[in-house]
Formats: C-alpha cells, structure tokens, sequence
C-alpha cells in the first residue's frame, strides 16, 4: 500500500479548507468632469468602479471677474456634471466668457465630461434550445437640451456597442459652423441563445465659450444637457437577458 507523504497530506487538507474566490464583477461605472479657462478650474475622476451601478463628477468653479495679465479684466463661469448609472448617462455643462475691460484675451472657457458604463449579459430562453439564432435590437438614444448666444460652440456624442455591433449618434452646434441634428441609432445584434455579449455606452459633452474672434466680436455663453440610453426595444420570441449586473435594459423604454 503507498503511503501519503505529510507535505501532501498538509496541501490536500490546506485546498478543502481554503473557500473558493469570489469571481470578480464583470460591470463597472464611471464619470469624469472637467473645467478649464477660468480660475479656480479643474477635475474629478470617479472610477471606473467595478461591480457599482451608479457614479457622478462634478467639477464647478464659481464664477469670477479677474484679471488676465494684470490689466485685463474679464468674467468667467464653467461648470461640469456627470451622472452614470447602467444603461443611462446624463450630463450638464456650461461655459460663459465675458469682456468686462480688456483689450487682449486668453482663448475661452470650456467644460466637459465623460460617462461609461460596462454590462455583460446571457442571451437565455426557456423555450428555444441553445445556439438557436435569434436577434436583439437595441436603441442608441442620443437627446440633447441647449441654449447658446454670442461665441459657443458645443458637442455630445453618444457610443454604444453591444457585441461586435455599434453605433455613434452625434449632436453640435456653434456660433459659426452648421448644426449636426441628433439622430438616435438602433444596433442590431444577431446572435445565438445560450451567447455571452458585452454591453456599453459612453456619453461625451463638451461645451466652449470665447472672450473674442477677430472682427472684433465678443462674449459668449452656452449650456448643454445631455443624456445617452440604451434600452432593449426588441427582441425574438421566447428571449430575455440575464445580466451580470442584474439591471434590465428593457425597462428604459
């Protein structure tokens, strides 16, 4: 009969005794804000944070007259918000710049921000076999809320993938370029019962504003909110997702 050495016995009994990892999240948030131009300007950086469902940066400044090399006086203001949550991003930004007694100027004043989101899911079914093709679609839902006068310009875009499949919905407007008109995208995604996809979506806003342009022209003023969705607006018979995250993405129609 073989016998067990002690230094095997020890490593058998150290493996039942020792609990099994936790496996780690699979989802994560994050949210970024950013302010510059103006005194007191800066950032916040809040993730990604894994296994979270929610986040929010904010960066706001208040608003000041100061002086631009010593003589120039000036008013600004900018502020940054973003609000994270799985399958929905928002966000507020807003700059002003003003020529109170100046002659000469620094460019401008901006504000921006950054939301995403990772999800992963489990096409599943309780009536079709697994690997049977089957199709989900998606809403890359892009809306946007702004005012601007004078000197602006200002930016959202919103970007979804889910699998291989995406889509980048885009909003601008500025003082002295066309606008790009919003216009929400569904993303088709063909794939299997019993299939793993990853889901995501990132929200980027940016607002800018100009004490001048030659001419001369000057002051300017914007603010922009804008939110991001994904909801699931349709899927083949006999099909939901199982979420790691647990969150249902049908429930943002």
């Amino acid at each position: 009969m073989k016998t067990l050495s002690f230094s095997a016995i020890c490593l058998s009994l150290f493996a039942v005794a020792m609990p099994a990892q936790a496996q780690a999240a699979n989802y994560s948030v994050a949210a970024n804000a950013i302010t510059g131009g103006t005194p007191g300007a800066g950032v916040q950086y809040v993730g990604p944070l894994t296994g979270q469902t929610s986040a929010e940066a904010q960066d706001d400044p208040a608003g000041v007259t100061w002086a631009h090399y010593y003589t120039q006086i000036l008013y600004s203001d900018a502020e940054a918000f973003a609000w994270t949550d799985l399958g929905s991003l928002s966000s507020r930004v807003a700059a002003v710049a003003e020529r109170v007694d100046a002659t000469s100027f620094p460019n401008g004043v901006s504000a921006s921000t950054t939301g995403r989101f990772v999800d992963r899911f489990v096409v599943a079914s309780d009536t079709l076999p697994k690997n049977t093709p089957v199709t989900l679609t998606f809403r890359a839902a892009l809306t946007v809320d702004w005012q601007g006068s004078d000197l602006y310009d200002g930016s959202a875009s919103c970007e979804v993938q889910i699998g291989a499949k995406s889509a980048t919905p885009k909003w601008s407007q500025a003082w002295n370029k066309a606008p790009v008109v919003v216009d929400s995208s569904l993303v088709v995604v063909n794939t299997t019962v019993g299939a793993t996809l990853w889901i995501s979506g990132r929200l980027i806003t940016r607002a800018y504003a100009s004490f001048m342009v030659p001419g001369p022209q000057y002051n300017g003023r914007t603010e922009i909110d804008a939110t991001c969705e994904t909801p699931l607006v349709d899927a083949t018979p006999g099909v939901h997702l199982v979420t790691e995250s647990g969150f249902d993405y049908a429930s943002l129609l």
